[in-house]
């Protein structure tokens, strides 16, 4: 009965299945090994280091014998990716010599793959086997022709390492490469923005198209690099900046402006990350930025010595970018001013505004109203309308059961989602 399935709904279960489990069920009989050769099954592969290649002869690496040339895409990460003080210095050995063992597999079946993920990778010691690893990596990099996205997020390398990687990337694969994700890549203390080594392999890319890096590896210099070398080719942008980061350099709405010349369907998403106060935000906000998405998290703790004035940072959001801001996340959290009226503005003078999520204080319910009355008359265009506030006494939830009563059809006729709630302190605008 079993085997007697098709062999596409077979590969379809197959696919719902763990490595350890899907080899396992290819045991059963003939068809489902047969089923479990399907090349859809392993387009994309993770691979867990210091769990996966455990073994001697781990399950990871018989499966990348018999079945790597289907990979296509391939993510080497770590479960854990700190370093236990109790954890014995040669495990980690043991581990990364296990890492060396797979990368050699995988290159010796000459997998070609078109997507390489670095996630979490534990490098924040020294060990015995790392220069290996990365000399493993660096060799694997180096015999990839295809590859058209490399992701070293929260890779916490060393300046060298880093670089090197890249390079050896670049070299092999500079003309197909499309996407590169740098957050995280380099360790904290280490900003690449003003390396001349790495200002030249960004001045390599130019097939680029997607970059995502943190604002210690961005400086007028990489503006430029960028400019000259994806020219019409970069088409977003992201930008991560944490408190955590090297903040002291300053970039130049000259070298913005240059960049969105050379590439002017270029769209910049700013994520910031536990910085609050205007003066710390307001550098980043420039006039010839093609802001399109602007997500910041303001954190629980800030200097209480002075206001945070959020107010002026969302006025200029409203001021210079009513053309090409579409997606806005304000998590305020603990906010005390009052940003109604600019809610409302925001909503009425950005016309591309397809996401509003605001995670603060509403002094006025007639705000959420005036929201609605917007959608109401299609002067917004969502498609999702959460109302979720945290405490609702007597009175304000009256008000706002009068509002859902007032918007509900109007908003069914137009195909909105529209719910108005009583759990969280956020709503979301879509």
């Amino acid at each position: 009965m079993w085997d007697q399935l098709p062999e596409l709904i077979l590969t379809q279960i197959l696919s719902q299945l763990s490595r350890g489990d899907r080899a396992s069920a290819g045991q059963v009989c003939r068809s489902w090994n047969r089923a479990l050769s399907s090349p859809i099954l392993w387009r994309s592969v993770t691979v867990l280091i210091d769990r996966d290649l455990r073994d001697d002869f781990p399950l990871a690496g018989k499966l990348a014998i018999r079945y790597g040339q289907h990979m296509r895409s391939l993510e080497l990460a770590w479960s854990r990716p700190y370093v236990c003080p109790k954890e014995p210095h040669i495990r980690r050995n043991v581990q990364a010599a296990a890492g060396v063992g797979f990368l050699s597999v995988v290159r010796a079946k000459d997998v070609q793959l078109k997507k390489l993920i670095l996630t979490d990778w534990i490098f924040s010691c020294k060990w015995g086997n790392r220069g290996k690893l990365l000399h493993a990596l660096g060799n694997f990099l180096g015999c990839q022709r295809n590859l058209e996205t490399l992701s070293l997020l929260n890779a916490n390398l060393s300046m060298a390492d880093a670089l090197r990687l890249l390079g050896i990337a670049i070299r092999s694969s500079g003309p197909r490469m499309v996407s590169l994700d740098l957050r995280g890549t380099f360790r904290e203390w280490q900003a690449p923005h003003s390396n001349p080594r790495y200002l030249r392999l960004l001045g390599r890319l130019h097939a680029l198209g997607s970059l995502r890096l943190d604002y210690s590896a961005l400086s007028d210099d990489a503006l430029d690099a960028l400019a000259s070398a994806a020219s019409q080719a970069l088409q977003t942008l992201h930008v991560s900046v944490r408190d955590s980061d090297s903040r002291q350099h300053i970039l130049a709405d000259a070298a913005w402006n240059n960049l969105v010349r050379a590439c002017p369907g270029l769209i910049v998403s700013y994520t910031i990350v536990n910085i609050s106060h205007h003066e710390d935000v307001s550098y980043l906000l420039l006039p010839s930025v093609p802001l399109g998405c602007f997500h910041m998290f303001s954190g629980h703790v800030w200097d209480q010595n002075r206001s945070r004035n959020f107010r002026s940072t969302v006025e200029l959001l409203i001021s210079y970018y009513t053309n090409t801001l579409a997606e806005v996340i304000l998590q305020l959290r603990n906010n005390r001013e009052s940003l109604d009226d600019l809610l409302v503005s925001m909503l009425i003078r950005c016309k591309r505004l397809n996401q509003l999520q605001y995670d603060g204080i509403i002094r006025s319910l007639a705000t959420v109203k005036d929201m609605c009355q917007l959608q109401a008359e299609q002067r917004t265009h969502f498609r999702k309308i959460h109302v979720k506030p945290r405490n609702v006494n007597p009175r304000n939830r009256i008000l706002l059961e009068s509002i859902g009563c007032q918007y509900e059809r109007k908003m069914h006729e137009q195909g909105v989602d529209f719910r108005i709630e009583d759990s969280a302190s956020v709503f979301h605008f879509y």
